[in-house]
């Protein structure tokens, strides 16, 4: 693999808490849109969808069990494309779904500057948080 790492990488290594055989499944990843996922140390996390061009009628945040389904689908395509000289923004429609962790909680979406947040929480049961056994003297 090198020293590139892809967005399967990424995501193994910071995503919510899988386990890598969970993503050995995936063959091809998409990297439209492009997306950061930022987590801090209190499990409080958002991902954020560079969406430049797409207003909140054109984009639909869905959780079912736990799986989150980001969809883009551009009504206004805008100006006709041959008055275009350079097309750089797309506008292509898109669809990216996440398998959560079952204790991972998706808080609420907002559109502001391009940027599609998606917030969420991570609300472990004190019973499956890691914790130190004390080991007795014999």
């Amino acid at each position: 693999k090198g020293d590139n790492m892809n967005e399967l990488d990424i995501l193994r290594n910071h995503f919510l808490g899988f386990h890598n055989d969970f993503f050995d499944s995936f063959k091809t990843v998409t990297t439209y849109p492009p997306y950061n996922i930022r987590q801090s140390k209190n499990d409080i996390g958002v991902i954020e969808f560079a969406v430049a061009g797409f207003t909140e009628e054109d984009l639909k945040v869905h959780v079912v069990e736990n799986t989150l389904t980001v969809w883009g689908n551009k009504k206004d395509k805008g100006a006709n494309s041959n008055d275009m000289s350079h097309k750089g923004i797309s506008d292509r429609n898109f669809k990216k779904t996440f398998q959560l962790h079952k204790h991972v909680i998706v808080n609420g979406a907002q559109l502001k500057n391009g940027i599609l947040s998606v917030a969420f929480h991570l609300d472990m049961p004190e019973a499956e948080k890691a914790h130190e056994i004390k080991i007795k003297k014999g």
